[in-house]
């Protein structure tokens, strides 16, 4: 989040990011989303989703502890430069002179967090990273969180072998199997 300028486009790019890791959006999911489907609730934001692979989905994404990575805040943030129209994309174009253009499309959601990535020194992030990242953060948080919580989040069904296939390792020192096993 540090790497997004605090303009226009970076405005938006966070807000992207972080409410697109709050519902492990996929790209589509966030080209399809209208600026009156992300609720403010004061300590939380409710994302109803239009459609994904399984329908559409309602979440709650909870206020971060941080400034730089609370989604609310660069919601608020982003919406309040963009004027956005509550029947209108959730997520607008902006060209270099920080103008804004038409919604962005599923390929444009993607191109953003490759771009945010690449700006970061974090290369090769994809659509399907903001998924990983609400997975993998998700278990590897202080209180991790049950594997049922996740799935409800992230739209899949509770036995997803899909889901299991994001969680990434963070560190290997603390998240390794062979501690406490005698050897």
């Amino acid at each position: 989040m540090a790497a997004c300028p605090d303009d226009t486009g970076g405005r938006r790019d966070r807000a992207l990011l972080l409410i697109g890791v709050g519902i492990a959006a996929r790209r589509g999911e966030l080209a399809g989303l209208r600026s009156r489907n992300v609720e403010d609730l004061g300590d939380g934001l409710r994302v109803t989703t239009l459609f994904g692979k399984r329908g559409g989905r309602s979440v709650v994404v909870s206020a971060g502890r941080n400034p730089l990575t609370d989604p609310v805040q660069a919601w608020r943030d982003w919406a309040a430069i963009a004027r956005l129209d509550p029947g209108g994309p959730a997520f607008l174009q902006v060209d270099k002179g920080g103008n804004l253009g038409g919604g962005l499309g599923d390929r444009g959601c993607g191109e953003r967090v490759t771009a945010c990535g690449d700006r970061a020194g974090v290369y090769g992030l994809k659509g399907h990273s903001l998924r990983v990242a609400l997975v993998t953060t998700a278990r590897s948080a202080e209180k991790p969180k049950p594997i049922e919580v996740i799935a409800d989040q992230g739209g899949w069904t509770r036995n997803s072998s899909a889901l299991l296939g994001y969680i990434r390792i963070v560190d290997e020192l603390v998240e390794n199997a062979t501690i406490g096993i005698g050897l």
